[in-house]
C-alpha cells in the first residue's frame, strides 16, 4: 500500500509518563518520555474481504509535528528513530496499549499484529510493515477497531527517539491513566510539598490533587462573581430596611393607639362606659381582639343608668353583684362577673 493512503491523522494529547532509559555505561543518556495517544490514524476500510490487508502504515509524520493539545515533536533524524526502535527484532501492535499499560504489570498484552520492518517516506515520514496475525486481520476486518496509535519516546527537547509499539482503539480522544511500570515517576519533591503530598506522591496523585485546586478555585469564583443575596446584603441596604421597618413599625402603634383612645372616648362621651374604667377599656384595645369586642360590646349597651344607687352595696360599701347593664357588658365582653368587679375601680362599687 502507498505511504499517506491508509488513513487520516488526527492528533490529541493525554498523560505523559517520564521513563528513564536504563544504560551499563557510567554516563547516563538522557531521560526519555512515553506518549501513546498524541498521534492516532485512521484504517482503511476493510469490511471487504477483497480487500488486501494494509501492509505499510504511517507511524511517525515528517519534521515538527504538533498535537490537539498544542505540544509539537520533532522527527528530523528518521533513519536514526527507526535504528534504535529495532532493540527487538518485531514491535507489538496490541489493542488499546496493552504493551505499555499491562505488560509492565506482568499481565497478559497480546500481539494482533507485528511490525517487522520500517521506511523513510518522500516526506521524510516513518512507515511501517505490518505482518497480521489470524486475530488481528479478523479484528480490523469485522471493523471492531477503526483506529492505532502509535506509541512513541521523546526527549524533553521533543525530539523523537524511537517507536516502542502501536495500539488498535477505538476511542482515540480517551483520556488514559498514566503509564504505570516498575518505574514509576514521582513527583519531585518541592511540588509535592506545595500540593501537601507525600514525598513518595505519583504523578496521578499530583493531577488530581491539582484538579481538585482547580474545582475548589473555581468553586470559590462562582460564588464571588454571583453572591447568594439572601446571604449577603450590603450593610447600607440592611439598615435601610431595618429603619424602615422600624418607622413602619412605630407608625403602627401610634395608629393602633389612636385608634383605642377615640373607640373608648366615644363610649365614654355615649355614657356606655365609666369614665373611672377608661383605662381599662384602653389597655383592651390596644389589640386588634381587643377592640373587635370591645365594638361588639358598645353596640349592643345601653347607657349607664342606675335606677337603684343601693343596689348591689354591702358589705362595708364593697359591691358584690353586678347591675343588669353590668351583666350585659360582662357578656359582650366575654369576661366573669368576679372579673369585671375586681377590674372596676373601689370608688365606683
Amino acid at each position: 500500500m502507498e505511504a499517506g493512503k491508509s488513513g487520516f491523522l488526527s492528533f490529541f494529547s493525554d498523560t505523559v509518563r517520564q521513563l528513564p532509559l536504563t544504560t551499563d555505561s557510567t554516563m547516563p543518556k538522557p531521560a526519555t518520555q512515553l506518549e501513546f495517544l498524541a498521534l492516532c490514524f485512521e484504517l482503511p476500510d476493510l469490511s471487504d474481504a477483497s480487500t488486501p490487508l494494509p501492509e505499510w502504515l504511517p507511524m511517525i509524520p515528517a519534521g515538527t509535528f504538533t498535537g490537539r493539545d498544542g505540544r509539537t515533536w520533532i522527527n528530523d533524524n528518521p533513519a536514526a528513530v527507526i535504528a534504535a526502535s529495532f532493540s527487538h527484532p518485531k514491535l507489538p501492535v496490541d489493542i488499546e496499549h496493552a504493551t505499555e499499560l499491562l505488560g509492565p504489570k506482568g499481565e497478559e498484552a497480546p500481539a494482533y499484529a507485528w511490525i517487522d520492518a520500517m521506511r523513510v517516506n518522500a516526506d521524510g515520514g516513518i512507515e511501517a510493515h505490518v505482518e497480521w496475525t489470524p486475530d488481528g486481520e479478523a479484528r480490523v476486518r469485522g471493523k471492531k477497531y477503526l483506529y492505532y496509535s502509535p506509541a512513541f519516546r521523546y526527549l524533553a527537547t521533543g525530539q523523537v527517539t524511537l517507536l516502542s509499539s502501536v495500539g488498535l482503539t477505538n476511542k482515540p480522544n480517551l483520556y488514559l491513566p498514566a503509564l504505570n511500570s516498575e518505574n514509576t515517576m514521582t513527583v519531585p519533591v518541592q511540588i509535592a510539598t506545595v500540593l501537601g503530598l507525600a514525598a513518595t506522591a505519583s504523578i496521578d496523585d499530583a493531577v488530581s490533587a491539582i484538579q481538585t485546586i482547580k474545582n475548589s478555585e473555581q468553586t470559590a469564583l462562582n460564588r464571588a462573581q454571583n453572591p447568594d443575596l439572601s446571604k449577603f446584603i450590603p450593610q447600607e441596604t440592611y439598615q435601610l430596611a431595618l429603619n424602615r421597618a422600624q418607622t413602619a413599625e412605630d407608625r403602627l402603634k401610634t395608629l393602633d393607639e389612636k385608634t383605642a383612645t377615640a373607640l373608648v372616648d366615644d363610649a365614654v362621651a355615649a355614657g356606655k362606659v365609666a369614665p373611672a374604667n377608661r383605662d381599662m377599656y384602653l389597655a383592651l384595645c390596644r389589640t386588634e381582639d381587643g377592640r373587635q369586642k370591645f365594638e361588639a360590646f358598645v353596640k349592643t349597651a345601653q347607657p349607664l343608668v342606675n335606677l337603684d344607687p343601693t343596689k348591689g352595696k354591702e358589705n362595708n360599701n364593697q359591691q358584690t353583684s353586678l347591675t343588669e347593664t353590668e351583666l350585659a357588658m360582662c357578656r359582650s365582653m366575654g369576661i366573669s362577673q368576679e372579673e369585671f368587679l375586681a377590674a372596676k375601680p373601689k370608688q365606683e362599687q
